[in-house]
């Protein structure tokens, strides 16, 4: 009897090992790089200006806000990596690839447009 209830739990930990596995689902997102917090308050915020102040999202980025990407269909994704590497990439095309987790993306590599081509950000070791 031990053996089963020992066995039954073996497997129902394995399903549940494999589901939380299976969430973490493998992206390569790309869009416009936007500081969080601003957008958040106003969607129209997807540049570096905002308004009268000149590269509010880098100061915001630089201030600790979390950065995000804005797709072209419009869908938001926080990105997990240090805010301060991205912030003088704010209103900048960016592709991102990392794993997706509840729209978050767990940022493994960030690239940036410039003049057509791809360069790499470099994240520094995250803790």
């Amino acid at each position: 009897m031990r053996k089963s209830v020992f066995l039954v739990l073996a497997v129902l930990a394995l399903a549940l090992a494999a589901g939380v596995y299976a969430a973490e689902k493998a992206v390569t997102l790309e869009g416009t790089l936007v500081d969080s917090k601003c957008y958040l308050m106003d969607n129209s915020l997807t540049g570096n200006d905002h308004g009268q102040v000149k590269q509010c999202g880098t100061l915001c980025l630089k201030g600790g806000s979390p950065a995000a990407l804005l797709t072209k269909d419009k869908k938001f994704h926080a990105i997990l990596a240090p805010s301060l590497v991205l912030a003088p990439h704010v209103g900048q095309t960016v592709r991102v690839s990392g794993t997706l987790h509840n729209g978050a993306v767990a940022a493994q590599k960030v690239e940036v447009n410039q003049n057509g081509k791809w360069e790499e950000v470099k994240l520094g070791a995250m803790m």
